[in-house]
């Protein structure tokens, strides 16, 4: 919409200077008086600026028609290439740039900030036993409950294959372990085609303060991670990487 307006509006300037244009040529070289002139053909001259305005602002919406469905088409193009055909949710690059520049503040203003690396439990068996579609509704249901469960600031993400991530700016341990208790609680309560079918997932929390401007959550993530694997899955388990300041939490 924006292209079109401005385009058809730059179309009315033309329309508007192209008689104009044309009346001061006359003028410059001696063939009248521009006063003169416009008096003994006053309706012509305003039938050829309203038609010349009109041709103009016609072809410059249009113009400007091309223009927004091209930048629609482009904007539609990055949202594709940045998210998750499945889940919807944004993929692994969207996801690295952002967690790159929430790691930096991190360090720089001594905020807290926390990682949660979702796994779903068994999805290898669900499609075994029920079939990839199956397998797929798991995924979709486990994306519903992370965004259900983020703020506007925080960012989910599909980080490949059965697993997941959250990120968590500003979240202290405690504002981490309460949403990943309650992702794993409702995770546990859905089924896939049974009842016997219960999803599960295992969440390992990394959460502190960024101890340099690329400090890698992740380390520890994977490590708490792996800990609620051996443990039993269906739970989480938290590595904090540095003390946090008093009074911090989630918002």
């Amino acid at each position: 919409m924006r292209y079109r307006i401005l385009y058809a509006f730059v179309g009315i300037l033309l329309g508007t200077g192209a008689p104009l244009g044309a009346l001061l040529i006359r003028h410059l070289t001696g063939i009248l008086r521009p006063g003169e002139e416009i008096r003994a053909h006053l309706f012509y001259y305003a039938y050829e600026l309203v038609a010349t305005c009109l041709l103009f602002a016609t072809a410059g919406f249009f113009m400007g028609l091309r223009a927004d469905r091209l930048r629609a088409g482009r904007d539609r193009f990055r949202e594709l290439a940045a998210h998750d055909d499945l889940t919807g949710l944004p993929n692994r690059r969207l996801f690295g740039e952002r967690y790159t520049r929430v790691v930096a503040r991190s360090h720089r203003f001594r905020e807290p900030l926390s990682l949660l690396l979702v796994d779903v439990d068994g999805l290898k068996e669900v499609n075994d036993r029920w079939g990839h579609m199956a397998g797929n509704r798991v995924l979709q249901n486990v994306a519903r409950l992370l965004r259900e469960r983020k703020r506007a600031e925080d960012l989910a993400a599909r980080w490949g294959g059965d697993e997941f991530v959250l990120l968590l700016p500003g979240a202290d341990a405690s504002a981490a372990e309460r949403v990943a208790r309650e992702i794993v609680q409702a995770a546990g309560g859905a089924h896939v085609e049974a009842p016997s079918e219960a999803v599960t997932v295992t969440i390992g929390v990394a959460t502190g303060i960024a101890q340099s401007p690329d400090h890698d959550f992740f380390v520890d993530a994977d490590r708490a991670l792996y800990e609620g694997k051996a443990a039993g899955r269906n739970r989480f388990r938290i590595v904090q990487t540095e003390a946090e300041p008093a009074g911090s939490s989630r918002g």
